[in-house]
């Protein structure tokens, strides 16, 4: 049994580890180490983000060249090679993979692989040996949250994981959930002519406050083919004679059966720790997530969390946020200075569905109940100019913008349509420095783009504000 002493343990080496690793070693903590349970790369780059957002990108095309008649393109006899789209996944996630490992080489950190389990309160094993440290970042990351759904346990259901290695496409689907994987997933089966039924217990965006927006977005999901049944309750599943999946569903106290080739489960993720023995390391949690403070501390004063495991916004670029601020206050403490909170301003949320739903900072009812007066901007890209060009049909979005009467400081906006991913950053940028929609109405704009709709609706607010 050999032992190692360090001053910052990282455990994890995704996102929020690597980034936490390295911005300690930029500071110059100390001896810095990161554990690593699996293969390098972290869930974003080996089953997440990357290879998710490469299979849509063939999806676009697939989608688009139903429509093309309308613009005077015919591409009727358009096919496509599964095996060549996973192919490419493959290959670019081992790209991306190669990148991110070799930045890790040189991050100037020890990197130890292994399962960490905590022995005590400044102590972890890791196979056979004993690592004591001064402080440590728990970022194991996330794993799949199955729901209790009578029969699940008992089919041989698909996860996003099953999804990224399949050889063949199913002819049906079942997925059960409407956050970002399942819409995603949803969009990309359906392009390729899999009969999709998309089952989740709230609305579309869980927009019960905003019924135009889920119905909006459930009129551009059924125009791609995909059965939504949102809300929905699924009692029962089973498995027929056959092989194939039956779900037992009830919709307005209206009960059916769906009945598919595959059944995919799409719920959403939970915190990876059960595996950390985390009462040795006087580490609460409850129900699955780790207590913390504001500075990202746990009840252990030297142990910290981030990422996935942190609990909260499991997000990339949040967990990449988290894992410097870790390493800034894992100085600080060292040092016995004060440190420093964790506050996002300007929360980003973007779903890559065809077309992309984006939202930054507050809802409308959200502004409202923190207090604001507020005034509302909204237009629909088939009433916008290069909206039209690009035969935007009304059912496929709108962009809103939420702002204080008072100011017109812009509180925070949604948009469904075409480019929102990177549309929504101009917002967030005005946001983030503090802007006002009068700023954004003395901004030159570009003739005809999309982003002229922002100098549209800026104009529409300062005519409301007081």
């Amino acid at each position: 049994m050999s032992s190692q002493e360090y001053d910052f343990v990282v455990l994890g080496g995704g996102s929020a580890g690597s980034a936490a690793a390295a911005e300690a070693v930029k500071l110059g903590v100390g001896r810095v180490a990161l554990i690593n349970e699996e293969e390098l790369g972290g869930l974003c780059i080996l089953r997440g983000c990357m290879p998710t957002k490469t299979l849509l990108f063939s999806a676009e095309f697939l989608l688009h060249a139903r429509d093309c008649r309308e613009v005077g393109v015919d591409l009727s006899q358009v096919r496509y090679n599964f095996s060549t789209i996973m192919e490419r996944k493959r290959r670019l996630v081992q790209r991306f993979q190669s990148a991110k490992i070799a930045a890790m080489k040189r991050g100037g950190y020890s990197i130890l692989f292994g399962q960490g389990r905590f022995t005590s309160p400044q102590t972890i094993r890791v196979g056979e040996r004993n690592i004591t440290f001064r402080t440590c970042q728990i970022s194991t990351g996330s794993t799949h949250a199955i729901p209790p759904i009578e029969g699940l346990s008992k089919i041989d259901y698909l996860t996003s994981d099953d999804v990224l290695e399949l050889k063949a496409p199913p002819a049906s689907l079942t997925i059960q959930g409407a956050g970002p994987v399942a819409l995603e997933f949803a969009t990309f089966f359906a392009a390729l002519g899999t009969k999709v039924f998309l089952l989740n217990r709230s609305p579309i965006l869980n927009q019960g406050e905003d019924p135009d927006l889920s119905n909006q977005y459930k009129n551009m999901l059924e125009h791609h083919g995909i059965n939504v049944y949102a809300p929905a309750k699924t009692l029962r599943i089973s498995s027929t004679p056959a092989g194939k999946v039956q779900s037992l569903v009830e919709v307005q106290q209206r009960k059916f059966l769906v009945e598919t080739e595959k059944f995919l489960v799409a719920t959403g993720r939970i915190p990876h720790i059960s595996h950390l023995n985390l009462e040795a390391a006087n580490v609460q949690h409850q129900k699955g997530k780790i207590l913390l403070n504001e500075y990202l501390q746990t009840t252990n004063p030297r142990i910290f969390a981030a990422g996935d495991a942190s609990g909260n916004r499991l997000i990339l670029h949040t967990a990449n946020q988290k894992g410097r601020l870790v390493a800034k206050n894992v100085k600080a403490f060292l040092n016995d200075q004060p440190l420093f909170p964790w506050r996002e301003e300007i929360p980003i949320t973007v779903i890559f569905t065809d077309h992309p739903y984006a939202e930054v900072g507050l809802r409308q009812k959200q502004a409202q109940q923190a207090g604001y007066s507020v005034v509302v901007a909204q237009k629909n890209w088939a009433n916008q100019g290069r909206g039209i060009v690009m035969n935007t049909r009304p059912e496929e979005g709108f962009i809103k913008i939420i702002a204080c009467q008072k100011s017109a400081k812009i509180l925070g906006a949604q948009i469904l349509g075409p480019r929102a991913d990177d549309l929504i950053h101009t917002l967030a940028s005005t946001m983030y420095y503090g802007g006002t929609a009068y700023d954004l109405l003395n901004m030159p704009w570009y003739h005809p783009t999309l982003s002229e709709a922002f100098v549209e609706l800026a104009r529409e607010i300062v005519s409301q504000c007081t």
